[in-house]
This record gives structure tokens, sequence and C-alpha cells, in this order.
């Protein structure tokens, strides 16, 4: 009964190290998205003012 509940505690913080340590990964793989996607867009922007003469901001 004893050794039951240690494993379960252990199963059960190892879910939660687990599931921490895939959020946090999810947040780097986000931030490395939108920096993608911000320098994408700053560098069209940049040509589209560049080509047409226009300033968009």
């Amino acid at each position: 009964m004893y050794q039951e509940e240690i494993f379960s505690n252990v199963m059960t913080e190892s879910g939660q190290v687990g599931y921490e340590n895939l959020t946090h990964e999810i947040r780097g793989m986000e931030a490395a998205i939108e920096r993608f996607f911000k320098m994408i867009l700053e560098n069209t922007t940049a040509l589209s003012e560049r080509d047409f003469n226009v300033d968009l901001f």
C-alpha cells in the first residue's frame, strides 16, 4: 500500500515536470515564430514603402 502511494506520487510529480517542460518549450517556439513573422512583416513593409514611395505607418 505504501509503495503504491510512493509510485503514484512519483508519477504525478514526473507528469507535472513533463508538463512544465513542454509548456516552456512551447513558449520558446511561440517567441521564435513571433520574431520570425515580425521580421518578415517589417521587411515587406520597408520594401513596399521603398518601392511605392509610401509611408505605411
